[in-house]
């Protein structure tokens, strides 16, 4: 599996360090050509690996905006909760509370000394999964037949809250990634067959 390891322009590079170790918790890796004149670092947590260079050498004036658009989204380890409230106490900005997302995700995001803004996120401990598709199950509406205990979502099921038939599913999963993916059919035929093969409730054959 490859590794993505974004280098962001910063105006300051030792207040960027500064405040990724000291706030955000971040370890240091590199620093060239040395730590107290980098011109490059790298600083990484739970894995993820984040790279800095100076924003003039780029050609980056100092009226331009940094981290317009920009959102880091970081999968990371431990609790989040914790997290979130540790670096709430350290002063850092806040942009958006800590939430479950409708999605089966629970998140928050905070802006760095440049302006970009970081998302780190953790599966909610709240949210199961459909077997069937995989779909994040987080209220009672999601569940097939209203039914918590369901181990499939309701779009996966029937009324009843039985599971639907292989051919059923398949087509819904079909309409979906066309819909929401763009693809042309035959591309998410194939992708929703792949898909589905690796969930629990197919994977021994439909």
């Amino acid at each position: 599996m490859g590794v993505l390891s974004p280098t962001l322009a910063v105006r300051n590079m030792k207040e960027t360090i500064e405040f990724y170790k000291n706030f955000l918790g971040f370890k240091m890796g590199m620093a060239f050509p040395d730590a107290s004149n980098p011109e490059y670092a790298d600083l990484s947590k739970d894995g993820m690996v984040l790279m800095f260079i100076p924003a003039q050498n780029l050609g980056i004036g100092g009226e331009e905006k940094l981290g317009v658009g920009v959102n880091l989204y970081m999968q990371i380890d431990g609790d989040i909760d914790a997290y979130y409230q540790e670096l709430k106490k350290r002063g850092v900005k806040i942009a958006v509370d800590i939430k479950d997302e409708p999605y089966g995700v629970r998140d928050f995001t905070v802006e760095d000394v440049n302006g970009y803004k970081l998302t780190f996120n953790q599966v909610s401990k709240t949210a199961k999964n459909c077997m069937s598709c995989g779909m994040p199950m987080t209220k009672p509406g999601d569940f097939g037949g209203g039914n918590p205990a369901n181990l499939y979502c309701v779009h996966c099921s029937n009324p009843d809250g039985s599971l639907k038939s292989y051919d059923e599913v398949l087509k819904g999963m079909v309409n979906f990634m066309m819909t929401s993916q763009n693809m042309d059919r035959e591309t998410a035929e194939s992708a929703a067959k792949d898909y589905m093969a690796k969930m629990p409730a197919w994977s021994s054959g439909a």
